[in-house]
């Protein structure tokens, strides 16, 4: 039985009980919207660790030299590609090839796709790689270089919505040396 005399009081009882399932709908609420808000973040990449160089800046990451292969499927280490009869003529003699190892990835990437471009120059600390891309049979400038580290390491990245195979070197024009040459396949 309640009354005055009980020390129960019905109406404070339910409004407890209404506060409490009310705080339990709230932090129930808050932590789903939480979650699918933390789900957007992570996939849409904002306010990760990772940011994005602008063109020239060095990233954080240097990924492991691997060799790239060329259109007919053979690696490349240390062979001229502006030699090869199928890669078509250079507009000058074909630079020196041993020095500059380049890696790109990813190879396949869809059009406007971070391509990422790394290697080794231990002979030219400081020199300024020029980004090429063959086209019909002459090595074009891309309007992006790399600089390379001291330790002989270089970094860049490209964007490019061209799509199909594209051929990329990095060029050193004061010592007239060219990398290897990488394939992408864009689109």
């Amino acid at each position: 039985m309640s009354g005055p005399g009980t020390g129960e009081d019905p109406a404070g009882r339910a409004l407890l009980v209404a506060l409490v399932a009310m705080v339990g709908v709230a932090l129930l609420v808050g932590l789903a919207v939480g979650g699918v808000a933390m789900s957007i973040v992570k996939v849409s990449g904002v306010g990760g660790s990772e940011t994005r160089p602008s063109r020239g800046e060095a990233t954080l990451t240097m990924p492991k030299y691997r060799p790239t292969r060329q259109a007919g499927g053979d690696r490349t280490r240390g062979k001229s590609p502006a030699s090869k009869a199928s890669e078509g003529p250079s507009p000058r003699p074909s630079p020196k090839v041993d020095q500059i190892r380049l890696s790109v990835t990813p190879q396949r990437a869809s059009a406007g796709a971070r391509i990422d471009f790394t290697g080794e120059y231990p002979d030219r600390p400081g020199a300024t790689l020029q980004v090429q891309r063959q086209e019909n049979g002459t090595w074009v400038d891309f309007p992006v270089t790399a600089t390379v580290q001291p330790g002989g390491a270089f970094q860049t990245w490209i964007e490019t919505t061209r799509t199909g195979r594209s051929s990329f070197r990095l060029y050193d024009k004061q010592a007239d040396r060219a990398s290897n040459v990488a394939v992408v396949t864009i689109g």
